[in-house]
């Protein structure tokens, strides 16, 4: 549950009010096993006569320390110091595998925290979309999340593992979000594939995604 809270509430949620985080995709390549995603990394709202620690938050929740002795130019522009080179970050991952930042300062007054997931499961219906996010690295534990539902609607929610079914009724959040986890595993097998269905008055995204193998895209 700690770490389902975690992914539920990473992100804006957790910044110092009027800051923003952002990362700008400028590149991917391919190598031979993996391809890699170089970000720049953007913030709003935070002084620039401070210093800053940016941090990554694992799969599991521990916590990485990237680079130290950050500062942002006039733009909002993450730069290394001394040399003032621009920070880059470069990511490789499996499918739906967040890549959890956040940005300090050094006398700890401000924070900001972003989620980005290089290479994105998702579906949309009409006006409402579900993403699925590995909470583990083979996705025995996957977290669903939605958006665009009506605020505070009934759900119907609907899994499917093999054989196996689930069913339950939840409420979208007052934002119209939606948030859930999903155990995928069945009894004597070590992969598969999972439908997950959201139904709500005006849409119902159905959802696939797989479990029990980590690849690298």
């Amino acid at each position: 549950m700690k770490m389902a809270n975690l992914q539920k509430n990473f992100g804006k949620k957790m910044n110092t009010p009027g800051v923003d985080l952002s990362l700008k995709e400028i590149d991917r390549s391919k190598t031979s096993d993996r391809t890699l995603v170089k970000y720049f990394v953007f913030a709003k709202g935070l002084p620039t006569n401070l210093t800053y620690t940016l941090y990554q938050v694992q799969i599991n929740g521990q916590i990485i320390k990237l680079f130290e002795g950050v500062t942002l130019d006039s733009d909002g522009m993450a730069r290394c110091t001394p040399r003032k080179a621009p920070v880059e970050l470069v990511f490789y991952a499996g499918k739906a595998e967040p890549k959890r930042l956040s940005l300090v300062s050094d006398d700890g007054s401000f924070k900001a925290f972003i989620s980005a997931i290089p290479f994105p499961n998702s579906v949309t219906d009409k006006t409402c979309a579900l993403e699925s996010v590995i909470g583990t690295t083979k996705g025995e534990i996957t977290y669903i999340q939605g958006s665009g539902f009506e605020p505070n609607e009934e759900l119907t929610v609907d899994g499917k593992s093999y054989g196996e079914k689930t069913h339950g009724v939840t409420k979208a959040d007052g934002d119209g979000s939606y948030f859930g986890v999903a155990l995928p595993h069945v009894l004597g097998k070590t992969s598969g594939t999972t439908e997950w269905s959201v139904k709500g008055k005006n849409c119902n995204p159905i959802l696939t995604f797989s479990w029990g193998a980590y690849q690298l895209e």
